[in-house]
């Protein structure tokens, strides 16, 4: 009898040890899964370290081309089918995105991105809301612009490579333009001080104060025609050099010294001026222009329908306040951060041997305190680009007058977009 117990009970004992070794394998088998589309490589070292700290996540990261990424991220959102519970989207697009009714209300419960936002510049934080001040998405990204200049040519043709002195002689387009025509012709037309109008445009879109449609009508905002005035005076006083930008001679420049300064973001330092002149370093700095800009940065956002939105805003959370990852992202990227307390904090000891020695940190979180909130409508990305056509036809003498040039593109704003009244 005691045997037969025996035997029943070692059967017994067998029998639960393989149960639970059975619950035990389901368990790990079954990691919590969190969708991420994005059209960034960026992202792929956010995920690393995510997971790091969350082993217990497991990340399914898709990256799609930008070419093709917003409008398969526009159509999985419109029919609500395969979505990821978290997406990347580009600032040019981000207003066209923000509008669509499947995005999570982030500033109710559980969320309170508030908390989040009042960490971060004022012109990331206006463009995270819709237009009735709800928060639909959290950009981690800081991107004031400055004017990176070679020391070189300032010390030749300025007498002075200092940043802060560099800044006073560049705070206005009138000093600009004297510099660059001065330049031109001392430089036998080798050296400008601009690569192209886009410089100039790039700082005066900034500062709009009406956005391209208002009420369904086509606005052009008073800064926008006076962009046309500056730039039409860079191109005949030999100002710009009229590269392409992000076209070949446009790279060379960079690395021959025949441009003077460049207007750029923050991520212009390791993604424009350290990938395309390497050995260039210590020959470049930053100083403050005309007015203050900013340029590109991107946005994560929720899938308001996600059956995973805990781990969605996790991630979220995770990109824009961690500490320890945020700080090991701006040191060992040189990356700048929507969160400007982080910033501020690392401001004073960041340097960049690239820049000579210059704390870029602290002159980006002076810069972005100072970046106006331009607004912006879904149609930005389209109009821009007519504008920049037509702007393009003016300075080469395709359109004769401001007038014809002003006309042409209101004319081509109403073919594209027939909804649109303009006068």
């Amino acid at each position: 009898m005691a045997k037969k117990y025996l035997i029943f009970s070692f059967l017994a004992m067998i029998t639960l040890l393989v149960v639970l070794a059975g619950c035990s394998s389901s368990s790990a088998q079954k990691k919590k899964e969190l969708r991420i589309w994005t059209f960034t490589d960026e992202a792929k070292y956010a995920v690393e370290k995510f997971q790091e700290k969350h082993p217990d996540i497991d990340v399914d990261l898709l990256f799609i081309t930008n070419d093709n990424y917003v409008q398969k991220l526009i159509s999985v959102l419109q029919v609500e089918k395969n979505v990821p519970d978290v997406f990347f989207v580009e600032k040019s697009y981000w207003p066209q995105i923000r509008q669509i009714p499947r995005l999570e209300n982030l500033s109710q419960e559980p969320y309170n991105a508030e908390e989040i936002l009042d960490q971060q510049y004022q012109y990331i934080q206006d463009n995270e809301r819709d237009e009735e001040g709800i928060v639909r998405g959290l950009g981690y990204q800081g991107t004031p612009g400055g004017f990176f200049y070679r020391r070189d040519l300032t010390q030749k043709y300025l007498g002075t490579d200092d940043p802060e002195e560099v800044s006073k002689l560049i705070s206005s387009w009138d000093k600009i333009m004297d510099i660059g025509e001065r330049v031109v012709e001392e430089s036998n037309g080798k050296v400008h001080a601009l690569p192209s109008w886009e410089d100039i445009g790039s700082v005066e879109s900034s500062n709009i104060k009406e956005p391209w449609i208002v009420d369904d009508k086509l606005v052009i905002d008073s800064v926008r025609l006076n962009q046309l005035d500056l730039v039409k005076e860079a191109r005949e006083r030999k100002v710009v050099a009229n590269y392409e930008a992000w076209g070949p001679a446009w790279t060379v420049s960079m690395q021959q010294g025949t441009v003077m300064f460049y207007a750029q973001p923050t991520w212009g330092l390791p993604h424009i001026f350290e990938r395309n002149a390497p050995e260039t370093s210590g020959k470049w700095g930053l100083a403050h222009g005309p007015k203050a800009f900013s340029g590109g940065g991107t946005f994560l956002a929720m899938y308001n329908q996600s059956e995973n939105k805990d781990l969605a805003w996790e991630f979220m959370k995770f990109y824009t306040t961690d500490r320890d990852f945020l700080k090991e992202l701006a040191e060992s990227e040189q990356y700048f951060l929507s969160n400007q307390e982080i910033n501020t904090e690392l401001a004073p000891e960041l340097t960049s041997d690239f820049l000579g020695g210059q704390k870029y940190f602290e002159f980006f979180d002076e810069a972005g305190e100072e970046v106006p909130s331009a607004p912006q409508t879904p149609y930005d990305n389209d109009i821009n680009a007519l504008w920049s056509e037509k702007v393009n036809d003016y300075l080469n003498g395709r359109l004769k007058t401001k007038e014809d040039m002003i006309q042409t593109f209101k004319t081509e704003v109403g073919r594209h977009f027939p909804e649109i009244q303009v006068d």
